[in-house]
């Protein structure tokens, strides 16, 4: 059946294409030429969905994707654009959110509205509180998610607001706020929204949607039919326009899971991990990606290469900080994937002596309660490989002692000009000493700049593809797929766990004050 109405889906780099299911609406793809059909986007295509991710970062929309955009627009098609697509859609960004000065990137003007930084990562309730193409039944709650840094709008004389979020948490702390999360222009026809899973989660935007193109129930059914085989084109890439394919998928019935925690922030976790996740993607495992705590931006990098969308598992809580309860993350996503990667947060015991919120409120603990095989990765470029060396084997044997199934170290960030195969041994043996396999060396890279550190003005096509080359050479991916293991629980005592911590820590300061003290020399 030829479809009546057609909708695009922005497809360049810096997009997430596949964070959420647009409804299952999109039929067409949107890449850099702006063409559908070899014809021109605006003369095709009814509806244009803009997705999240880094588009504003990444700078990819060029001259003949805004024309087509512009065209949809003026010409009273319909224009969405989430997150990342809304700051297309607007005025301006203030990208420099750790700047002591603004950065801002322009965007198409179409929304008279400009962003200025905060940080919201919940998911979310609101309220529809005026009329648009995706919007028609005012008064009408509404949930889905925000998964966003720069989330503060000025509106202008020609935006109205259609959506109002009623926030909990704000920049990190417990702060209720009601905040602009939906916008509209004066006709109603070019809309941006910051609630990802809008149009999945809730009824009411899907019918305004189809009442607004005029489409029907067998045509509706026509459009997911075609959504179901374009998505099956966006899943086999790895990341956007790269033309990496997946290879033939790993038959694995059973999923493994593997829990990446690590010494400190700035150990570089979430690159590793992005890393991981993109390569084993290649290899043909069907990956998952679960964050430890509320701050689900770290997993985005992942879920680009991946093509993977956030769900209600993809965050376990910890204290206030979260979505879903540890076991019951684990439990649903394992029904979908075969190869599950959580990702810690900060470093393992952070949180551990909080004894203020519910349990549990650390990496650590999440790890022993998951029974999960717990790789460590270690920054190596502040204290040098021998400082790290003794931290992350002290690091280890507190883990181990705390019932933490701890099984691999990748030492990250390493200057390696001196590092010669015999001084390879010896780190190898001493961490197989300690019970833990030596999974990778990773030279310290260029990540410095703005645009290649989460949190600052990412851009996932750079960050993702430097990810995936640092692991496919340096990281030992057969044996990280082996100390895997296969998805438990185990029951914690919470309080007794934070009370040997505790003791280990006093114990060990005993034992460390009574070795180094000095002998007298009279």
């Amino acid at each position: 059946m030829e479809l009546r109405h057609r909708i695009g889906l922005v497809y360049l780099p810096g997009a997430l294409p596949c964070f959420e299911d647009f409804g299952n609406l999109p039929t067409d793809l949107f890449c850099s030429d702006a063409l559908v059909d070899g014809k021109p986007a605006s003369e095709v295509l009814d509806m244009l969905i803009i997705p999240g991710g880094s588009l504003v970062e990444s700078q990819s929309v060029n001259d003949k994707v805004t024309r087509e955009i512009i065209k949809m627009a003026e010409s009273g098609k319909f224009v969405l654009g989430v997150c990342s697509g809304f700051q297309v859609l607007a005025k301006e960004t203030d990208v420099g959110r750790l700047s002591t000065i603004p950065i801002t990137r322009e965007g198409l003007g179409l929304l008279d509205a400009e962003f200025k930084p905060l940080v919201c990562t919940d998911r979310v309730k609101a309220d529809v509180v005026d009329k648009s193409f995706i919007t028609q039944e005012i008064g009408k709650e509404v949930s889905g998610f925000h998964c966003h840094t720069y989330g503060k709008i000025v509106l202008h004389k020609d935006a109205r607001p259609i959506i109002i979020t009623h926030a909990k948490r704000v920049n990190y702390k417990n702060d209720p706020q009601d905040l602009i999360s939906g916008v509209a222009n004066k006709e109603g026809n070019v809309v941006g929204v910051f609630i990802h899973a809008l149009l999945d989660q809730n009824p009411t935007i899907l019918e305004s949607i189809t009442k607004s193109l005029n489409i029907n129930a067998v045509e509706l059914d026509s459009i997911r039919q075609a959504n179901a085989k374009l998505l099956e084109q966006i899943k086999g890439e790895i990341g956007v326009a790269t033309n990496i394919r997946q290879q033939a998928p790993i038959d694995q019935k059973a999923p493994r899971l593997l829990m990446v925690t690590a010494t400190g922030s700035g150990s570089g976790k979430t690159f590793i991990v992005t890393g991981i996740a993109g390569a084993l993607k290649k290899r043909g495992y069907r990956v998952g990606i679960i964050k430890v705590g509320g701050d689900i931006r770290d997993a985005v990098s992942s879920l680009y290469l991946i093509k993977e969308p956030i769900k209600e598992y993809s965050s376990i809580k910890i204290g206030e900080s979260g979505w879903t309860p540890l076991e019951q993350a684990v439990e649903e996503a394992a029904k979908k994937y075969n190869f599950l990667l959580v990702e810690g947060a900060m470093s393992a015991f952070t949180g551990l002596l909080n004894d203020n919120y519910k349990r549990p409120m650390s990496t650590a603990e999440v790890a022993a309660a998951l029974g999960a095989s717990t790789v460590v990765v270690v920054g190596c470029d502040k204290e040098g490989i021998e400082g790290a060396l003794i931290n992350t084997l002290n690091y280890v044997n507190i883990l181990k002692r705390l019932g933490v199934n701890t099984t691999g170290v990748i030492l990250n960030k390493l200057r390696v000009s001196y590092i010669t195969d015999e001084i390879k041994q010896t780190m190898k043996k001493a961490f197989q000493n300690a019970g833990i396999e030596l999974l990778g060396m990773v030279p310290r890279l260029d990540l410095e700049g703005r645009g290649m550190i989460p949190e600052i003005e990412i851009r996932y096509e750079d960050f993702g593809a430097q990810a995936i080359d640092a692991v496919e050479h340096y990281i030992d991916l057969d044996l990280l797929a082996k100390v895997a293991s296969a998805p438990m629980q185990v029951k914690v005592d919470y309080v007794a766990f934070m009370e040997k911590f505790k003791n280990l820590l006093t114990n060990y300061s005993l034992n460390a004050s009574e070795g180094g003290k000095p002998k007298s020399c009279s």
